[in-house]
């Protein structure tokens, strides 16, 4: 709904404007305020946006002065010269029953191309022509918020934990170029990038995506929920490193996709023969099977391997010669901690067997994406591949190689099954 701001010093007039505002335009008191004098007005509009100001031409300068013909245009040439100072209203239409102060400053006012409406009694155009104007802003601010909507609507948003699994996503979509600096209004602590993807079907995929800046289910789980309110996505990926279990036939730079995520922090901490012990509960949530499925899917093609490593050779992303990268779906675990131990790994393991990774983000993902998931969306995805194997000899070595690969594999199945 339009906001109107009615600068008029006659009780009678500002009645009689009420009436049509309210009865004619279908407004409410709540988006109608009115001032009664050149510097009220200005108060006005340096506190609020208005979308119209009706303007008496003939106005005292202030409350309880006796009102002065160039009123109105002091007005307007105050608020002009006032800079970042007001904001600055979208329409100003002059509203007056005084026709000899219209036609004397008529030539200023139409200069600024602001309207004149001059109010007769006996005359009901100028009632006619007020609704129209009215009625047309609220059409027109209805499509501009309307158009404004569906640029921030994306089909999918990417979310990254680090600047290096970052900057392997942004150079998996295509590079720095194909990606577009995606602004918006609201004050939070991230930068955003968008793309439009064409699918395989010719379907046309917009993308937004930015990452958290720092490990942890916090920093992922506000980055997530941003996801969801600002860009109204219907589906989030996360990509990047992991750890993987040594146990499971895994290699370094094998891909793996989030069946489910395991909070592994989740329980009670107590007081057992002098030692305290986590009582762990076990809290899971799967991936959407329609995700999984459609992974599932892919994986299975027999040319996506071959695709990867052609794509991290080209990429100069080889760390060791092999033939390929094994990508599986499988259930993976989440906590707080930098795990280089080899005893919390076999611990871990041993409490479900099913386990195959390792990180600090997919549970916050994961949890977000259910909470905030409409009837309309399809929930969220991990992918990512394996860095180390959370032990002692922790190295960094593969994790631009499994940044770069994660997000390969995440392209490969927009493009082809979304």
């Amino acid at each position: 709904m339009i906001k109107i701001l009615i600068l008029d010093d006659s009780s009678i007039k500002i009645k009689a404007i009420k009436k049509v505002l309210f009865e004619g335009c279908g407004l409410s008191e709540e988006y109608v305020d009115v001032a009664e004098s050149v510097s009220s007005g200005r108060k006005a509009v340096a506190n609020d946006y208005y979308d119209i100001v009706l303007l008496d031409l003939v106005l005292p300068l202030f409350d309880d002065d006796e009102a002065v013909e160039d009123g109105g245009l002091n007005f307007i040439r105050e608020i002009s010269a006032a800079g970042e100072t007001v904001k600055m209203p979208t329409q100003i239409i002059g509203l007056t029953e005084k026709e000899d102060a219209y036609e004397k400053e008529k030539v200023e006012f139409e200069s600024l191309l602001f309207n004149v409406i001059v109010c007769r009694q006996k005359d009901s155009m100028w009632v006619q022509q007020l609704k129209q104007i009215v009625h047309y802003a609220i059409r027109s601010k209805s499509a501009i918020l309307k158009s404004l909507q569906q640029r921030r609507n994306f089909d999918i948003a990417v979310v990254c934990a680090l600047p290096e699994e970052f900057k392997q996503l942004i150079a998996a979509f295509g590079g720095e170029k194909k990606w577009n600096n995606q602004s918006i209004e609201e004050d939070v602590p991230f930068r955003f990038k968008s793309i439009v993807i064409t699918t395989a079907s010719g379907a046309e995929v917009k993308v937004v995506a930015a990452m958290a800046g720092r490990p942890g289910v916090i920093p992922t789980s506000v980055l997530t929920t941003l996801m969801y309110t600002l860009f109204h996505v219907k589906t989030v990926f996360m990509t990047g490193f992991s750890a993987g279990f040594p146990s499971k036939d895994l290699q370094l730079g094998d891909i793996l996709v989030a069946s489910a995520i395991e909070d592994y922090a989740s329980g009670k901490l107590k007081d057992i023969d002098g030692s305290v012990k986590l009582l762990k509960e076990i809290h899971q949530i799967e991936a959407p099977s329609n995700l999984t499925l459609a992974m599932q899917e892919l994986i299975e093609e027999e040319e996506v391997q071959a695709f990867l490593m052609s794509k991290i050779k080209k990429n100069n992303l080889l760390v060791k010669e092999r033939d390929n990268y094994q990508i599986s779906m499988a259930a993976t675990c989440c906590g707080p901690y930098v795990v280089t131990s080899e005893e919390v790994v076999k611990e871990l393991s041993n409490s479900d067997r099913k386990l195959e990774g390792l990180d600090m983000e997919g549970f916050g993902l994961y949890f977000t994406s259910k909470l905030l998931s409409s009837q309309n969306s399809k929930g969220a995805m991990w992918i990512k591949g394996v860095g180390d194997f959370a032990n002692p000899d922790k190295a960094d070595g593969y994790h631009k190689t499994c940044s770069y690969s994660s997000a390969a594999l995440l392209y490969k199945f927009i493009k082809e099954k979304m």
